[in-house]
């Protein structure tokens, strides 16, 4: 998810409400309930960990804990260096450095020799693990979430949900989380279609290999990323409980569906698995017009039959009750909900003190309130780890638009909204 932070690793005392770089506040990767209290100024909703925002860093001299904290991706003895970390195969005189926070031999050591991690130099996008080179250095944030094969620290970096640290190393990769039952599918975050060489046009057919069927233009870099889906959480995408999926415990129609969280091991991250029998409420369906590679089978009913397959707040399509009737979309307001195609393109968000407990809005959101994808949030304000955030100066994909507020990265405004029917 995507919100517009002030990130507190330099320990600023005005930006973390009175915090300092002493013991006052959480540091990254230890367990967390709310945003106030991590010294990053962000508390990952999925892994519940303190965790760093991808597009954010601190300057030179300001306080670190590892090099990708930093602007110039160089931590030495916990103060961020104001040269470039040096690149793999370059001399260098301590771990600090270098870019893959291991200096072995007098020379920076790859982290992982298949592409280059974030901070090295590069001559173009297909050189970088993240898949974006910017201004002539590998760039982590091409998304809100770190890609698979680049630098982490912690599993809730990544969108993938795992960071993958050898014993005693600093910095890991982030890998994919093993799961039984759910699909190979892309995750919420993952680049997808052309990434980061997009430059407008036409967007991948049915969503292309994205969980949500939804490959569109991250806000804050133009890159097509596979976008949150709203709501609850449709198969292959990441979970942390059964309840966070569309058919899982508690969601609409989780008694037939019986969808779990399938984890391997002793991960505390999975992935929603595609459950029994039928297609509950918000899972990926066929629209009756479009026809994608994806389910008729919803519980509520055969798409074909008995429209039960309904357009979200992204165009994404989602199984929905039967009788869906958006004449009046107020009528739902209030009402519980498995996406935002369950309440006629009104937000679908958790009710105070419940995150699983979705219910339809009345309104978009404004800052400060809950939200599951940008589109739940009004126009200009990003939604990032289940809150929207401060206005950003253009409308994300979902969000309404006009002349004040123009779509990011030149999506068309259709309708008033910046979206396009999945096709």
């Amino acid at each position: 998810m995507q919100r517009a932070v002030v990130v507190c690793l330099g320990f600023l005392v005005a930006a973390c409400g009175g915090k300092d770089n002493g013991n006052n506040c959480t540091a990254t990767g230890t367990s967390c309930t709310d945003d106030a209290a991590c010294c990053t100024g962000n508390c990952d909703d999925l892994a519940a960990v303190c965790a760093r925002v991808p597009g954010t860093c601190v300057a030179g001299g300001d306080a670190c804990q590892a090099g990708p904290d930093c602007c110039s991706f160089s931590c030495i003895d916990n103060r961020c260096s104001g040269d470039q970390c040096t690149s793999d195969g370059q001399s260098c005189g301590e771990n600090g450095e270098c870019c893959s926070g291991l200096c072995s031999g007098g020379a920076c050591a790859a982290l992982n020799t298949a592409c280059k991690t974030s901070g090295n130099t590069c001559g173009g996008n297909a050189e970088c693990c993240s898949g974006l080179c910017k201004d002539g250095v590998c760039n982590n944030a091409p998304s809100f979430c770190v890609q698979t094969g680049d630098t982490c620290t912690t599993d809730a970096e990544c969108c993938g949900g795992l960071c993958s640290i050898s014993g005693g190393a600093l910095l890991g990769l982030c890998v994919p989380v093993p799961a039984e039952g759910a699909t190979g599918c892309a995750t919420a975050g993952e680049l997808c279609g052309s990434g980061a060489d997009y430059a407008g046009g036409p967007l991948p057919t049915c969503g292309g290999e994205c969980c949500s069927r939804a490959c569109f233009p991250y806000a804050q870099s133009g890159a097509l990323v596979c976008q949150p889906p709203s709501g609850c959480k449709p198969t292959g995408e990441l979970c942390r409980e059964d309840a966070d999926c569309c058919g899982g415990p508690g969601q609409p129609e989780g008694e037939l569906a019986n969808v779990r969280c399938s984890k391997v091991g002793a991960n505390p991250v999975g992935r929603c698995d595609n459950g029994n029998m039928c297609a509950p409420a918000g899972a990926i369906c066929r629209l009756q017009s479009v026809q994608c590679n994806a389910t008729d089978n919803c519980c509520a009913g055969n798409v074909q039959q008995f429209d039960t397959c309904h357009q979200d707040n992204l165009g994404i399509p989602r199984c929905t009750g039967a009788g869906l009737d958006c004449t009046d979309p107020s009528v739902y307001t209030g009402m519980p909900c498995a996406s935002s195609a369950d309440c006629c393109g009104l937000p679908c968000t958790p009710s105070p003190g419940s995150e699983n407990d979705l219910r339809c809005g009345d309104t978009c959101k404004v800052e400060g309130q809950s939200c599951t994808n940008d589109a739940d949030c009004c126009a200009g304000l990003p939604c990032t780890n289940g809150v929207c955030g401060q206005p950003q100066g253009c409308s994300s994909y979902g969000q309404s638009c006009d002349a004040t507020h123009p779509c990011c990265n030149n999506v068309p405004c259709n309708g008033g909204v910046c979206v396009d029917i999945i096709q």
